[in-house]
């Protein structure tokens, strides 16, 4: 495989800088916010800084399985994908689908730093009011590495979906 030397340093560069304040948020968070409180709240309720912990994965589902399948579905599978999307986005040629690849494995691997470093889950702290939307007063708890997977999902289907070249050989 012929990688590109400068594309590999960017990517690791970006992915340490993003992990990077991840990790750093959460220590604080660790840190200064007992856990189970409220330390902040903006706007009235709309937006929170709170101190929880998730032994699930998204919105907590999962948080109640077997501790050897927690492992195998929360740690081994995401670390496998993450390795093939790594290998990816040093293949890709397209900036934006890069970004979003890179935003991606930025927060799985912050997630993954967490489940294996912190045992009482990985840490969550951002709470915003979702005004009943989906029937949710409050959208589940989540922290940067979330919102990195969530924002590199968006971008890349979007970018995919409207953006990208269409041409195919039938």
């Amino acid at each position: 495989m012929n990688i590109n030397r400068n594309r590999l340093v960017s990517n690791l560069i970006f992915i340490s800088i993003l992990v990077f304040f991840d990790q750093w948020s959460k220590y604080l968070v660790v840190t200064y916010v007992r856990l189970g409180t409220e330390y902040l709240s903006f706007f009235g309720d709309l937006f929170k800084i709170i101190h929880v912990r998730n032994t699930g994965v998204l919105f907590s589902l999962g948080s109640n399985i077997d501790s050897s399948l927690k492992n195998l579905f929360f740690l081994i599978i995401p670390i496998i994908i993450l390795v093939f999307v790594f290998s990816f986005s040093l293949k890709e040629n397209n900036k934006v689908s890069r970004f979003a690849l890179i935003l991606i494995l930025s927060g799985g691997i912050g997630n993954i730093i967490d489940r294996l470093f912190r045992p009482l889950g990985v840490v969550d702290f951002l709470d915003v009011k979702f005004f009943g939307i989906f029937g949710l007063q409050r959208w589940p708890t989540f922290n940067f590495a979330d919102s990195y997977v969530v924002v590199g999902m968006i971008v890349f289907i979007i970018y995919d979906l409207f953006t990208k070249d269409k041409s195919t050989n039938l």
